[in-house]
């Protein structure tokens, strides 16, 4: 006997719709309503551009010694080349970031003890005495007086000149050295885990190189080594300076306090209190006879 499907698919069906009815009326599919008296979420800002908002205007920065500047030089004598660095510089930089040319100052310090060339001795006899002195002279300094740099923004290199006033050796002399420099605003999301390196703050970087002769700062080279030490010395600098805290929040836009979240208006089916004051049972009424 041939089974009938058609009575079999009405039940199935009928199956299907009852159970669908069932979720969306317990709410397992239906839409979430959102409560018309809630106030509304306040958009934030993307990180990056509060970041890049606080590199404006007049800003400071420092320079720290942890490695992540370096200064380097190098002398090409005939007979030999010899290359030096030190990653020890300090200091700070002060700099209208929206006009350079407008304010510059600052200064950049090196520890004549921390220049290295990869062997002790020869290291030993540059900063002894016949050589840059690093017991009576200790630092190596420059000091900022001006730029001819354009609005820095982050993203953005500038190129120019800074002048200063450079001390080696206990004697100063002006230099003007051309440049690179560019901001780099750190985005707390995008550059999340990076202050384990030790960056953790808006950055200023600034690149260049230039040439001194020792004799004009009193160095002066044993003939015996003038074929093997060069009095013409190339320094070739890579500074990021952070920006200090202070700075950086006052260059921040001040934002107003959010409103309070209007009152919400009691729920319309709602529990009564347990407290209130139970209803009254009505007064019996007396019969009457005839």
């Amino acid at each position: 006997m041939k089974r009938s499907t058609r009575s079999g698919g009405w039940f199935v069906g009928g199956c299907v719709g009852c159970v669908l009815l069932s979720l969306v009326t317990t709410g397992v599919l239906a839409q979430p309503r959102q409560d018309p008296t809630a106030p509304a979420a306040t958009p934030r800002p993307p990180a990056a551009a509060g970041a890049a908002a606080a590199l404006t205007g007049l800003q400071t920065f420092e320079l720290r010694p942890t490695g992540i500047s370096r200064i380097a030089f190098t002398s090409d004598a005939p007979l030999e080349t010899i290359e030096g660095m030190s990653t020890q510089t300090t200091g700070t930089i002060t700099v209208d970031l929206s006009n350079p040319s407008r304010q510059l100052t600052g200064t950049v310090q090196l520890p004549v003890s921390s220049l290295g060339t990869g062997m002790p001795m020869r290291d030993d006899h540059l900063r002894g005495a016949n050589w840059l002195d690093a017991a009576h002279f200790a630092n190596i300094t420059l000091e900022l007086v001006r730029t001819d740099l354009r609005a820095l923004r982050p993203g953005r290199q500038g190129r120019g000149r800074v002048t200063g006033r450079l001390t080696v050796h206990g004697q100063t002399h002006d230099v003007t050295v051309p440049v690179i420099a560019r901001t780099i605003a750190l985005d707390a999301t995008e550059h999340a885990g990076m202050d384990q390196v030790g960056i953790n703050a808006n950055m200023l970087r600034v690149q260049g190189s230039f040439n001194i002769d020792l004799s004009d700062y009193g160095v002066n080279i044993p003939g015996i080594l003038r074929l093997k030490v060069s009095n013409t010395i190339g320094i070739r600098f890579d500074l990021t300076a952070f920006q200090t805290q202070a700075a950086a929040a006052a260059a921040r836009p001040a934002t107003s306090a959010a409103p309070p979240p209007p009152a919400r208006p009691p729920a319309a089916n709602s529990a009564r209190s347990s407290t209130a004051t139970p209803a009254r049972p009505p007064t019996p009424v007396a019969a009457t006879t005839r």
